[in-house]
């Protein structure tokens, strides 16, 4: 059986060498252009490529039609982002989690709409972003979140295309049926407590920010 959790790699910088402790080894992956090849550097190798493939090289294209990988080639001139139609890929085939994987040190546009692109599946699909030191992930009202923490751990609540109405377990600042604004920033910079939060959302749509990997001897 197929697995229904999606692995997309992206472009930009390579993603932090911890990272992939906390990647899921039977996930269907995709690389989005020149993600293949921080795919392939973490020990995955992909099911398909997409993209415009005007930033993957010459070798890891090669390389890639001679795995005989399912590759998607689009014009530049598109609408959608190479990480937009990888998304696209992972909905169409029923996944029930999608996790983004970047480095950061991508344009911030592209950074922008990515954080975007994957609050429009957050709804029916499990959806979390892995960027550099920091994992962004995404709560609805459909669903109930809760991750583990450490006291004193950072997290930040944005919402995402409108105001959402938030419930939280495990922060200093306690939300009870609090509306967070898009346009204001009091759902930055909260605390964890204790071993973990618990986060719910009965309204709206929320990005839970966390620096992921800030350990001791995590960032050299």
């Amino acid at each position: 059986m197929a697995s229904g959790h999606t692995l997309i790699f992206i472009g930009g910088d390579p993603p932090h060498p911890n990272v992939r402790q906390h990647l899921p080894v039977d996930a269907h992956v995709i690389a989005a252009d020149s993600g293949y090849a921080h795919a392939i550097a973490m020990g995955f190798v992909p099911h398909e490529l997409v993209g415009d493939m005007d930033s993957i090289t010459a070798v890891d294209l090669t390389d890639a039609r001679d795995s005989n990988i399912l590759i998607s080639q689009f014009s530049a001139d598109k609408d959608l982002t190479d990480t937009e139609i990888a998304i696209a890929s992972a909905i169409a085939r029923h996944s029930t989690h999608i996790t983004v994987v970047s480095g950061g040190g991508d344009r911030f546009d592209h950074v922008l709409a990515m954080v975007h692109s994957l609050a429009s599946c957050a709804g029916t699909v499990y959806t979390t972003l892995l960027i550099g030191t920091t994992r962004v992930s995404y709560v609805s009202f459909t669903q109930k979140f809760s991750v583990e923490t450490q006291a004193g751990d950072i997290v930040s609540l944005i919402p995402i295309g409108g105001a959402a109405t938030v419930t939280t377990i495990g922060l200093q600042w306690e939300l009870n049926s609090d509306t967070l604004q898009s346009f204001a920033s009091r759902g930055v910079s909260n605390i964890a407590t204790g071993e973990s939060i618990t986060i719910s959302v009965t309204d709206g749509l929320l990005a839970v920010i966390e620096p992921f990997f800030l350990n001791p001897g995590d960032i050299s």
